[in-house]
């Protein structure tokens, strides 16, 4: 006795299965492709948010040297006591410009003169801003 084939039926079924098997697997791939935008949308703000804070953490550090130097030189808080909005500089207030001179002039005390001039140029002009050193009369 020979076996015969099985009917077309079983193959109609197949074809069915693998139909459905088809359409699910194309949802399944728009859902993952959905997902996957929504993660990379997230990636990005989280590293904007990332980035932004880093620069927050060096300006806020920036600060804290101002103040931590205002204050260790005895030049008063005006220097530090800065808004933290980021907005461009108009013009700076007489104390500021005030203070900005006295530290100036510890830099080049601290920074060049006890140490022999190192930014003085063969013509008197001092490196680090350009114009005339007021110093080397002084100690003359």
């Amino acid at each position: 006795m020979t076996q015969t084939a099985p009917p077309r039926r079983i193959a109609r079924h197949d074809s069915m299965a693998a139909r459905e098997i088809a359409i699910e697997h194309g949802v399944l791939t728009r859902q993952m492709a959905g997902l996957q935008r929504r993660v990379g949308e997230q990636l990005r703000a989280c590293a904007q948010q990332v980035s932004a804070l880093q620069d927050e953490v060096v300006h806020l550090r920036a600060q804290l040297i101002v103040s931590r130097t205002c204050m260790l030189w005895g030049l008063g808080m005006a220097g530090a006591a800065r808004p933290t909005a980021r907005r461009p500089r108009v013009a700076a207030s007489s104390a500021e410009a005030a203070s900005m001179a006295e530290a100036s002039g510890v830099i080049c005390q601290t920074g060049c003169v006890g140490h022999a001039h190192p930014w003085l140029e063969a013509d008197g002009l001092c490196r680090r801003t350009g114009s005339a050193c007021t110093q080397v009369d002084s100690n003359a």
